[in-house]
């Protein structure tokens, strides 16, 4: 498995309309994992996956906040 292949599976289940629509569920969801897998993480994977958790929150709030789109251009 590549990058740009995870990149085009990410792609094809938002294109396909599989992407989740409750961000919140996702993010507690991710959170929930996250804290779970904490200790066995080093000091990148646990910056990589934060800025993970930060996109999902963001989009969830911009979903709040009504500024968000299904346009992925």
């Amino acid at each position: 498995m590549t990058p740009e292949k995870v990149i085009s599976m990410f792609e094809l289940q938002f294109l396909e309309g599989k992407a989740p629509v409750n961000v919140e569920y996702v993010c507690a969801g991710f959170a929930d994992w996250l804290a779970s897998a904490w200790e066995y993480l080093d000091g990148e994977e646990k910056a990589l996956l934060m800025s993970v958790g930060a996109a999902l929150w963001r989009e969830g709030y911009n979903r709040r906040a009504g500024t968000a789109t299904n346009d992925p251009w």
